[in-house]
């Protein structure tokens, strides 16, 4: 069958996989989520990919200190090809497993098996991912809530409690499907009163808030009346300390008091120390009175991306991503983030609710 024939047979579905992963090469697991399978190594150690492999097919852009911090999915000389993996060569003749042709890597600073603290690193990594079947019109995008299903623009979609009618409409746009699109795994077309076909997932029919949410990942109608963001993936968990802040420069992590919370380690995206440091100094003690270490509890369990560090006197000090946390003395009140605000040390970040860091800005007085 022709290309465009399997399209018209599918309706208008991607051709990505709707059911779990098959052909995985030995020792390489895919754990399901709502948004579709992530995979891991034998260990359980999540597996990501680099976006600048885009650029260097059938190789690796990641080599010397890169590939310290990222090591190789090594692939064993005996090693076979099949289905979405395949096998490139590094520079050194090693074999390198590689997911619907990017090479996949594992992550040096994931503490323990299901961490992601790699997801997102320099805006340029990710993990190794195979997402759930979706119309052409639908695509998955990122929210404060967590993965949930957009439209082609990616702006947020919902769904109601309610049928939505006439005054209904000035405000929710239905999600309309193609003349000649069929149903396909959880995809299925209501037809409207007024004729108009119309995208539902798992029985619920999809509309967009276009007078609101205008750029991707904002979630204004969550909530209102019955209507809620089709969530695919729930946001990682927080700790049970964990609140969020409104601040000028956007929501912020903070501890139970509303203080806002620091990471400090290696430079938040680009992963590299900061180079310009006083004789004698490096990243673990070059901490000056202002920094206050956020010590945990002494029953605190980790959780997600948020880990605990021991410290020599034995306490535990809360780590996010693998970047020892702090608060600050010169923030009096919710929503301070005078540590970071005029600049300074870029090693430190204040980090946002959606999990991203907040480095060195000079937003407001």
């Amino acid at each position: 069958m022709r290309a465009g024939a399997w399209l018209l047979a599918l309706g208008s579905v991607s051709l990505w996989a709707a059911t779990a992963p098959t052909g995985l090469p030995p020792g390489v697991k895919a754990q399901a989520r709502g948004d579709g399978w992530a995979f891991a190594d034998s260990r359980g150690m999540t597996l990501y990919t680099f976006d600048r492999d885009e650029g260097t097919p059938g190789q690796s852009s990641c080599k010397d200190d890169c590939a310290t911090l990222w090591p190789p999915l090594a692939a064993p000389p005996d090693a076979r090809p099949g289905g979405d993996w395949s096998i490139i060569t590094r520079g050194d003749k090693s074999g390198q497993w590689a997911f619907r042709g990017r090479p996949v890597y594992l992550y040096a600073l994931d503490a323990f098996a299901g961490a992601t603290f790699g997801d997102g690193v320099g805006t340029l990594w990710h993990i190794a991912f195979q997402p759930i079947a979706t119309p052409r019109e639908i695509s998955i995008g990122r929210t404060v809530l967590g993965q949930v299903l957009t439209d082609d623009r990616g702006r947020t979609l919902y769904s109601s409690k309610s049928a939505c009618e006439d005054d209904c409409l000035r405000t929710w746009d239905p999600v309309a499907a193609p003349a000649l699109a069929n149903g396909y795994a959880d995809w299925s077309i209501v037809t409207r009163d007024s004729g108009l076909r119309q995208w539902a997932y798992k029985g619920q029919a999809l509309y967009r808030r276009p007078a609101a949410d205008i750029k991707p990942g904002e979630v204004s109608g969550n909530g209102a009346r019955g209507w809620s963001v089709m969530v695919l993936e729930p946001a990682p968990p927080l700790p049970p300390w964990a609140t969020i802040q409104a601040s000028d420069a956007g929501e912020l992590i903070a501890n139970a008091e509303g203080l806002t919370v620091y990471s400090h380690g290696l430079n938040a995206r680009g992963q590299r120390r900061l180079t310009i440091r006083p004789p004698g100094c490096d990243v673990d003690d070059c901490v000056d009175a202002q920094w206050v270490p956020f010590i945990a509890a002494p029953d605190a369990k980790p959780l997600g991306s948020w880990a605990l560090v021991k410290l020599p006197d034995g306490k535990q000090q809360w780590a996010y991503k693998g970047q020892k946390l702090y608060t600050n003395v010169l923030d009096k009140k919710p929503g301070d983030f005078r540590g970071i605000r005029f600049g300074g040390d870029r090693s430190w970040s204040a980090i946002m609710r959606s999990g991203d860091p907040m480095q060195g800005v000079s937003v407001g007085g």
